[in-house]
């Protein structure tokens, strides 16, 4: 009798207990729990008027949207558009308004009491040259020149706020404005339909009163609330719950509508790296930790466009040369 038979019968056999025992130790598709979610109400933030849908998830208010609320710097406070690079501070120098303003504001500080010589106030001399600035009959080094002569203390006053010009809020501004709108352009509008990506910082900085940053346990509240296992919420640095970024992402049945707005990766090397608009998306929680002891880090909620799943982990909030830049959204308790 021929052994090929048998031998085929016992590999057949091995095969099928093989698939079977293995289909045991599969975890179970989860079945997810919608009925505590429902529509919030609109949200207006009022620092800045833009208006945010939101979502009710069993006790908590989530936004339904990436927080777009500009800090005074932008980018220089923490909150970068796609493929924003840093504003070069050495480049932030005040043009001929700034300057005059400058003078002005500190000319009429009620702590000089005038800048008297003698008892005698400069006042007629400095709106004298200012006029002539703002005519382009004068230079600044010349108005400087003359109220140098008039009262030296006032010009070594000026010369200390000329030299700590960018670090004033409106030159701040200024410079993150510019740079912002510059990028915008370049980009085609990228934050009016995705967020801006912030600095962990900044991410702990920019919620509107009544709001947070979510911490890791506000996710897992979320993630339980959906009836995401206990055994699969505790999970860390992991992929959990087959199918939560399909309910979660845009178009998902929660409404929470999160847009794979991508983000700026950690690396090792200089530079930026801008990576997976369209593909990805990533958002800080509040909840910090050390990596190896020294490595300042964050937890995060991320998912990727080759799996239904959702990451939960720790992400480095910097490398030597550059700040790593996510998403935000926030969210409050509801009574």
């Amino acid at each position: 009798m021929s052994i090929f038979k048998p031998l085929c019968f016992a590999l057949l056999s091995a095969a099928a207990l093989c698939l079977a025992s293995c289909g045991e130790d599969e975890p179970k598709a989860t079945q997810y729990n919608l009925s505590a979610v429902q529509p919030g109400e609109n949200f207006t933030d009022p620092r800045d008027n833009n208006v945010y849908r939101t979502v009710r998830i069993g006790n908590q208010l989530w936004m339904a949207e990436n927080l777009r609320y500009a800090p005074n710097g932008y980018s220089l406070d923490g909150a970068y558009t796609w493929d924003e690079r840093p504003v070069d501070l050495t480049k932030i120098v005040p043009d001929n308004a700034a300057v005059i303003e400058l003078i002005d504001h500190l000319f009429h500080d009620p702590k000089y009491n005038g800048w008297e010589v003698d008892g005698t106030p400069i006042a007629p001399w400095v709106e004298g040259f200012l006029k002539q600035l703002k005519r382009g009959r004068m230079t600044v080094a010349e108005v400087r020149e003359n109220i140098k002569y008039l009262n030296p203390a006032f010009d070594d006053t000026l010369t200390v706020r000329l030299l700590k010009y960018a670090e004033l809020p409106e030159a701040r501004h200024k410079a993150g404005l510019a740079n912002f709108e510059k990028t915008e352009k370049e980009n085609g509008g990228y934050v009016a339909k995705n967020g801006f990506l912030y600095t962990f910082a900044a991410a702990q900085r920019v919620a509107p009163e009544g709001w947070r940053l979510p911490t890791d346990e506000d996710w897992k509240q979320l993630e339980r609330t959906l009836g995401l296992p206990a055994r699969e919420v505790e999970r860390n640095e992991a992929w959990r719950g087959e199918g939560l970024a399909t309910l979660l992402s845009v178009g998902g049945k929660t409404g929470f509508d999160a847009r794979r707005t991508g983000g700026n990766l950690y690396q090792r090397e200089a530079g930026n790296f801008y990576e997976n608009k369209g593909k990805a998306w990533y958002f800080w929680t509040a909840t910090s930790t050390m990596l190896q002891d020294s490595i300042p880090a964050a937890y995060v909620r991320l998912s990727d466009h080759f799996t239904t799943k959702v990451w939960r982990g720790t992400s480095r909030v910097a490398n030597n040369y550059r700040p790593v830049l996510y998403s935000v959204r926030c969210v409050k308790d509801l009574k």
